[in-house]
């Protein structure tokens, strides 16, 4: 993948790059936020990238999501990949009236084939399936803020380089592994976990998240 240290932001994907992100099977996605407050704090910025690193980060000042970057969320034919995919896809869900599918969620995937570990952030990730360590500096800047550092959009950028190569590799730890006391392989029940998720983010949208800031929900339980 090339390596490249200066990244810069557009208002909406380049229709060439649009191209060629939808004629990919999967791309790698990624959100910044104002806070991870729903309703009230907004999606700032989100990252694209495919399979050939072509990445793409792209401001969102407007109410309306740009029409490209729509276009590619709601892409039928292009699976979408997030770490922790409920957070941004609800976001875009409640900033934009957007509904994104199809898509996949790489923390799912890892809490079910990586049961050697509790580790299951992006960044540990990476660093054991990418063997590259990611900065987390930026993290927790200010994402809404007129001008952006150049660490703010390398960091941006970096959350979504690496992440195809450990959806891969996760996928291919899935299909090795056998069945579980239910009979199932993990990878038919990853399966099913992900299609859980569109309605794991219509519940947290409609308000009934009750635990760790509104984003695990006790509706399941006794």
């Amino acid at each position: 993948m090339p390596k490249q240290d200066n990244y810069s932001l557009v208002s909406d994907i380049p229709g060439s790059l649009l191209k060629t992100y939808l004629s990919a099977d999967i791309v790698a996605v990624d959100s910044e936020m104002q806070g991870l407050q729903l309703w009230r704090d907004r999606v700032c910025l989100m990252q694209i990238c495919d399979s050939k690193g072509n990445v793409c980060l792209v401001r969102l000042k407007s109410p309306k999501l740009p029409p490209n970057l729509r276009k590619l969320l709601t892409s039928p034919s292009t699976t979408k990949i997030f770490h922790y995919a409920v957070t941004d896809v609800a976001f875009v869900k409640s900033s934009f009236n957007v509904t994104v599918h199809p898509f996949v969620c790489t923390k799912v995937m890892s809490k079910l084939v990586r049961t050697y570990t509790e580790r299951h952030s992006l960044q540990a990730l990476v660093l054991e399936l990418a063997g590259v360590e990611l900065e987390k500096q930026n993290q927790s800047s200010d994402w809404s803020q007129a001008n952006l550092s150049d660490a703010q959009l390398r960091y941006a950028a970096n959350d979504v380089i690496h992440l195809i190569p450990v959806y891969k590799a996760l996928k291919k730890m899935i299909d090795s592994r056998g069945k579980l006391p239910t009979g199932l392989t993990v990878k038919e029940l990853n399966q099913q976990s992900q299609a859980c998720l569109p309605a794991i983010v219509e519940i947290l949208l409609n308000g009934y998240g009750d635990r760790d800031r509104g984003w695990e929900t006790s509706l399941f339980s006794h």
